[in-house]
């Protein structure tokens, strides 16, 4: 899909910042994200070494003791149109741990009414991920909802319900800049 190439660049960044860890020093660094809180939810963008820049809103989840990050909820545009409509369309992207059951896929409920799920794409490093593009009607749910419930399986765990809440989210979505038509 579209964000196959944006994931892992958003994946590598979320694993940097949590690690604290720094890329090698053979690449010039790139400015620091810019991060608005919004509720819940905030809004991430990048800008590489080129100028570019990338947004998305999110929200990470962690948990135990040690803080270890359980699910990474993202959305942001494609990079392009992909349904011919004259606009960019919005998806959702998760990151869940390795050991991640992939077959199993993920699910997500808003206030246990509008339910959806989808694949697992691939892991990498800093996780397993799947992205579905945002219908109008996901959204609309997840926009007028209150609280999302998303559902995976951990290898020797079990199913994972992950509660996340839903406030901000609507403003952190209109913070996202519409990427501009090539």
């Amino acid at each position: 899909m579209f964000l196959r190439r944006l994931i892992p660049g958003i994946a590598a960044a979320v694993l940097l910042s949590m690690t604290g860890a720094t890329p090698g020093t053979a690449q010039p660094a790139a400015p620091e994200p810019t991060i608005q809180k919004f509720g819940t939810w905030s809004t991430r963008c990048d800008e590489n070494t080129t100028g570019a820049k990338r947004c998305h809103a999110f929200v990470g989840v962690a948990a135990g003791e040690d803080k270890q990050r359980l699910l990474y909820l993202g959305i942001g545009y494609g990079p392009q149109d992909s349904d011919g409509d004259g606009q960019n369309e919005l998806f959702l992207f998760a990151i869940t741990p390795l050991g991640t059951f992939l077959p199993a896929g993920i699910g997500w409920s808003v206030d246990g009414k509008e339910n959806f799920s989808q694949q697992f794409m691939f892991c990498i490093a800093g996780g397993c991920q799947t992205e579905i593009l945002l219908s109008d009607e996901r959204l609309k749910a997840m926009k007028n909802g209150t609280q999302m419930e998303v559902v995976f399986r951990l290898v020797g765990q079990g199913d994972v319900k992950v509660p996340v809440k839903l406030d901000g989210i609507t403003k952190a979505i209109a913070a996202i800049p519409v990427p501009k038509k090539s």
